[in-house]
């Protein structure tokens, strides 16, 4: 009989210490994990403030109820691939979610899928989400969300169109070796002729040099071209060809500042603001660690597109913007 009671208690004690231990564990802090890599200017910065921002406003406090890990890889291209398996793997057994900034979201996708932690792109390109989702308009059945950067080609070039309504040719300018210029290009040659306005689009790569794209530019009659990351590193070499510049911009700016990141030759193009990115990452984020959505259930989310003209570039380049294309933009630039 004594026995019995003394295995009783040692039983209510080890309940009771469980119960402690599940409290504790309950309290303590969520922990997110970001992985960004080098892309100009500012390396996603605005995207870790808006979501830490929208983070706070939903009561989620850093170094109270939620703390941070910020990985910054060593570039903008491949060679960071060494620095975001290293992130992964040291943190992905402790971590409540991974926010992945730009491509490398793909190659933490291979290494998180499998594990059940929650992980949102914020941002890839639309095309980028598309390869690791099958829909962006249902919820993904996965432990994968997040925020896509809408800038279909095929507005650009419906852009281009409609600023320079003569355009034949349209020149896409990307680095081979920067998988986000690669993707966007895929995207490029994905579009079907009806698509594509009646312009014909050609490819020139800065892996073989500024000098030889813009040798090619000239040779080509090109009349407007654009680009993603390697296109807007080199935008000052490029700009010598004197060529306007309609372009898809993927900076983690404010709108407010987008006049200082435009070139002379830079007339009109899409821009979505990496601040408001953060910003609905956090919400969705918030909405999983308050347990009123799960991962599964968040379905992805659009980044809030804005088409602008700048005018300083016209003048520059002797171009008249008709009034009907102005009322169409978000931003004038004056």
């Amino acid at each position: 009989m004594w026995r019995f009671r003394i295995v009783a208690v040692l039983l209510a004690v080890s309940l009771v210490i469980a119960g402690f231990y599940h409290e504790a564990r309950a309290e303590e802090p969520k922990k997110v994990v970001f992985i960004r890599y080098r892309i100009e200017p500012a390396f996603f910065a605005t995207v870790l403030k808006g979501f830490k921002e929208k983070m706070a406003s939903r009561g989620f406090i850093e170094g109270r109820n939620v703390n941070y890990v910020d990985i910054l890889t060593r570039s903008a291209d491949q060679t960071s691939l060494p620095d975001v398996i290293d992130g992964v793997n040291r943190h992905k057994d402790t971590a409540d979610m991974f926010i992945t900034c730009g491509w490398v979201s793909m190659k933490a996708r291979e290494m998180l899928k499998e594990s059940g932690v929650p992980q949102l792109f914020v941002p890839v390109l639309e095309s980028v989400a598309l390869k690791m989702l099958p829909s962006l308009i249902e919820p993904p059945q996965t432990n994968l969300s997040g925020i896509y950067l809408m800038y279909p080609p095929e507005k650009i070039l419906r852009i281009a169109r409609f600023v320079i309504p003569e355009i034949k040719n349209y020149a896409y300018v990307y680095d081979s070796r920067i998988p986000a210029d690669l993707i966007f290009k895929s995207a490029y040659q994905d579009l079907p002729p009806e698509k594509m306005h009646g312009i014909s689009i050609h490819y020139l790569d800065l892996g073989e040099g500024v000098e030889r794209v813009r040798q090619a530019m000239a040779e080509l009659k090109i009349e407007a071209y654009g680009g993603i990351v390697g296109s807007f590193k080199n935008q000052r070499e490029l700009a010598r060809s004197g060529v306007p510049v309609i372009t898809s911009l993927t900076l983690d700016i404010e709108q407010e500042s987008l006049p200082d990141f435009l070139d002379e030759n830079t007339l009109a193009g899409l821009f979505n603001p990496f601040r408001y990115c953060g910003n609905q990452a956090a919400e969705m984020t918030a909405d999983i660690f308050d347990g009123l959505n799960s991962i599964e259930n968040t379905v992805p989310r659009a980044a809030r597109q804005v088409a602008f003209v700048n005018l300083k570039a016209a003048t520059n380049l002797n171009r008249p913007i008709s009034v009907e294309v102005l009322e169409t933009v978000d931003v004038i630039i004056k």
